[in-house]
C-alpha cells in the first residue's frame, strides 16, 4: 500500500472558509506589491486590515485549523512590554501611544497574519512572485525618475528614490528584497525564467547604486556574500574567496565618485569633529546619544523617532534639521525604551536568525528552505543597514514583519501534505489519495 493511500484524506474545508482564504490571498498579494509605494498609503492600510480580518474569519470557519504559536512570541511580547513601559517616562505620552499603535500593534498584526497565511508551498510561491513583481516595478520607476530629474551616476545630488518616500527608505526596501532576488533562480529553477531573474537582479543592483546610500551598499554586499557562502558545499574553503570578492566590490563602490558625501576623511584620526559631511554629522549625533544613554540607561523617552526632538530641543537647535533622531535604529530604541528595549529587539532579531538559518544548503526548488534562508540573510542585512539610520518604522517595518511572518509560517510546510490547503477544491484531496 502506498503512503498516499495509507494517509487519511484531509477534510474538505467549508465553502465560506475557502472563500475567506481566497479573498485574504488577494489582499495579501496586493499588499506585497503596494507596500513600498508612498502615494497609496490608504491601500496599504486597507490591505493590512483586510488580510488580517479575512484570515481571522477563515480560522474561525475552519474546524481543523488552529492558531499557530511561533517561538518568536516571547521576545515579541517582551519587546511590546518595553514599549508600554516607556509610556510612563515618555516625553510626549500621546505621541508615544500613537507610535505603539502604529508600529508595535500593526507590526504584530502583520506578522501573525503572514504566519497563518502560508498553508501550502504554492501560497509561498505566489508571495515570492509578488515580491519579484514589486521589485521590478520599483526598480524600473527608480531608473526612470532618476534620469527624469537629471540624475547622474557620478554625483549624489539626485538619488534614486523610486515610488518610495525617499532614497533612504527605498534603499532599505532593496536590502529587504535583495536576498529573495538572489535566490529566485533556485526557488524557480525552470530555464525559461532564468533571463527574467538575472535581469531583475541587475536592474535592482543598478537602482541600489543610484541611491548613493553607502549603508545600503554595505548591506547588499553582506547579503550577497552570505547567500554565496550558505549555498557553498565547502563553506570554510570558500569563505575566504567570498570575503575577498565582497571586499573588492565594496572597494570599487566606495572609490566611485558618488560615494563621496562631503567628508574630510583625513581628519578622522586627527580630529573627528572636523570630518564633516554625512559621517561627521553622524559621529556628533552618536556621541550625544551615547552620553544620554550612559546617563539614563533604563529610562526611555518614549517610542517614536520624534521623541528625540521633543526630549532634546537644545541639541536640535544647535545642529542641522536632518539630525532629528539618532540615525541608528538600535541607538534610537535604546533612547526611546531604555537598555531593556535594546535587549528585547536584539532577542527578536537573534531568534529569527537562529530559527531560519539553514544547517545545509537548501535544494533547488525547496521553497520553504530557500525562503527561510533568504529571510535570515535579510534580517542581518536589515540590521546592518539600520546601524546608519532608523528605517525600522512605517512601511519598511511592516514589510519586515510580513517577510518574517511568511518565513515562520513556512517552517511547518514540511509536515503538510501537498493537497492539504485551503485552496483545494472539495473532493480533490480524496481523489488524489485514492
Amino acid at each position: 500500500m502506498s503512503l498516499a493511500a495509507a494517509s487519511p484524506a484531509p477534510q474538505a474545508l467549508p465553502a465560506q472558509a475557502e472563500l475567506a482564504y481566497r479573498l485574504a490571498r488577494l489582499f495579501m498579494l496586493t499588499l506585497i506589491v503596494v507596500m513600498p509605494m508612498e502615494a497609496i498609503t490608504a491601500a496599504r492600510e486597507i490591505g493590512l486590515v483586510g488580510v488580517s480580518a479575512l484570515m481571522a474569519l477563515h480560522l474561525a470557519l475552519s474546524p481543523d485549523r488552529q492558531l499557530k504559536a511561533t517561538p518568536l512570541w516571547l521576545p515579541l511580547a517582551i519587546y511590546a512590554a518595553t514599549t508600554i513601559i516607556s509610556l510612563f517616562t515618555a516625553v510626549d505620552f500621546k505621541y508615544t501611544l500613537k507610535e505603539i499603535r502604529a508600529e508595535v500593534l500593526k507590526g504584530a498584526l502583520m506578522y501573525y497574519a503572514a504566519v497563518h497565511f502560508v498553508f501550502h508551498e504554492r501560497h509561498l510561491a505566489q508571495c515570492w512572485r509578488a515580491l519579484m513583481l514589486c521589485a521590478g516595478i520599483m526598480a524600473g520607476a527608480a531608473l526612470i525618475l532618476f534620469f527624469t530629474y537629471g540624475g547622474s551616476p557620478h554625483s549624489p545630488f539626485v538619488r534614486a528614490g523610486s515610488l518610495h518616500s525617499g532614497y533612504g527608505a527605498y534603499g532599505t526596501y532593496l536590502v529587504q528584497v535583495w536576498p529573495y532576488l538572489l535566490l529566485a533562480p533556485l526557488a524557480f529553477p525552470q530555464t525559461r525564467w532564468l533571463p527574467l531573474w538575472l535581469g531583475l537582479i541587475l536592474l535592482n543592483a543598478l537602482a541600489a547604486y543610484l541611491t548613493f546610500s553607502r549603508a545600503c551598499w554595505l548591506a547588499l554586499v553582506l547579503e550577497l556574500g552570505l547567500c554565496l557562502l550558505l549555498l557553498a558545499r565547502h563553506r570554510l574553503r570558500n569563505a575566504l574567496i567570498v570575503c575577498v570578492a565582497c571586499l573588492g566590490i565594496l572597494t570599487a563602490l566606495f572609490l566611485a565618485p558618488g560615494a563621496h558625501h562631503g567628508e574630510r576623511w583625513h581628519k578622522l584620526w586627527e580630529n573627528p569633529h572636523e570630518v564633516g559631511g554625512t559621517a561627521g554629522d553622524l559621529l556628533a549625533l552618536w556621541r550625544f546619544s551615547y552620553s544620554e544613554i550612559k546617563e539614563h540607561p533604563f529610562r526611555g523617552i518614549g517610542l517614536g523617532r520624534h521623541s528625540f526632538s521633543k526630549a532634546y530641543p537644545d541639541f536640535r537647535q544647535r545642529h542641522q534639521p536632518l539630525l532629528w533622531h539618532a540615525h541608528n535604529a538600535f541607538m534610537d530604541l535604546t533612547l526611546q525604551l531604555g537598555v531593556q528595549g535594546l535587549l528585547a529587539i536584539l532577542a527578536v532579531m537573534i531568534t529569527l536568525v537562529v530559527l531560519l538559518w539553514p544547517h545545509a544548503p537548501p535544494a533547488r526548488g525547496d521553497l520553504p528552505g530557500l525562503f527561510g534562508m533568504a529571510t535570515a540573510v535579510m534580517v542581518l542585512g536589515f540590521c546592518l543597514r539600520n546601524l546608519f539610520d532608523d528605517f525600522f518604522v512605517d512601511d519598511n517595518s511592516l514589510f519586515f514583519w510580513l517577510l518574517c511572518g511568511l518565513a515562520m509560517g513556512a517552517r511547518g510546510l514540511g509536515i503538510v501534505t501537498k493537497d492539504q490547503s485551503p485552496a483545494t477544491p472539495m473532493g480533490a484531496a480524496a481523489e488524489g489519495a485514492a
